[in-house]
């Protein structure tokens, strides 16, 4: 192995939500970095914008599952994003890493407005304007690959700008795999709430240890990979169609997942390759 290896870890809230999680989380990543990775976070926060704009009265809008952000939204998102982006970088700092909390927008990731889609709700075709979303389209300047290259860990929130400035909400899986592309990772890292692809789906127990773009065009095929999962496996292959040559879906609560897969390799989780 080289004496360096760029890695890309993408985690949401579900992953790391119970009791000592994050703790735990900040210690496996202290480890890794002493074994030679450089990591940069990626991470999301749909469920805890989607509670605090409850808490507040506000309405959450989707369309067949997508988020619609207006100004007030893309403002509670904002201030949901960073502060779990702040008390990551805390606990991080707290083991001894040099992290730093960004937006995608001050890392670098350019946006432009996602264009009004076509969504089927009840068997009705419908075109939805999801407002203050964005489409990631590049990653511009040199601050990511220079964060990394002095021994900074980026964590970074998904608010986006465009070349106007104007800040968008977007989503964390497609960042992440823009971001990883341009940090020359060598792998992603998708922590999840579940132990990988389930053989037989989310009631199964077998998890599929390692798996191609047919094999999950397969399993998509017959019913098997649904509901939640078909973001998790695209966000894996729109990862490795941005030059990340693999990505390994680990289980985010189960200890030492990262280490045991990257280090031991532990046939744990589920890895993607194009094959």
């Amino acid at each position: 192995m080289a004496s360096a290896h760029t890695i890309l870890i993408k985690f949401g809230g579900n992953s790391l939500s119970g009791p000592g999680d994050l703790d735990r989380f900040a210690a496996e990543l202290a480890g890794l970095i002493e074994r030679g990775y450089r990591p940069i976070l990626v991470h999301g926060g749909g469920p805890e914008i989607s509670r605090e704009m409850e808490r507040r009265g506000m309405a959450v809008r989707k369309a067949a599952g997508l988020r619609i952000t207006d100004e007030a939204a893309l403002a509670v998102a904002a201030e949901v994003l960073s502060g779990i982006n702040a008390a990551t970088v805390d606990m991080l700092r707290g083991r001894g890493i040099d992290a730093v909390g960004v937006s995608a927008a001050e890392a670098g990731v350019v946006c432009t407005r996602k264009p009004p889609v076509t969504i089927v709700e009840n068997g009705v075709e419908a075109v939805v304007d999801l407002d203050r979303v964005g489409d990631v389209i590049d990653v511009a300047g040199n601050w990511l690959q220079e964060a990394v290259a002095s021994g900074t860990v980026p964590v970074i929130y998904p608010i986006g700008a465009d070349d106007a400035g104007l800040l968008y909400n977007v989503n964390a899986d497609t960042m992440a795999a823009f971001v990883a592309q341009a940090s020359g990772a060598e792998a992603m890292v998708l922590l999840t709430d579940v132990p990988g692809i389930l053989r037989g789906g989310e009631t199964s127990s077998e998890v599929v240890h390692d798996i191609t773009f047919k094999g999950i065009d397969e399993l998509i095929a017959q019913g098997v990979i649904t509901g939640g999962m078909l973001p998790k496996v695209e966000a894996c292959r729109d990862a490795i169609r941005h030059s990340v040559p693999v990505v390994h879906m680990l289980n985010g609560r189960e200890p030492n997942s990262m280490a045991r897969k990257l280090i031991g390799h532990e046939r744990i989780g589920t890895t993607v390759t194009q094959g």
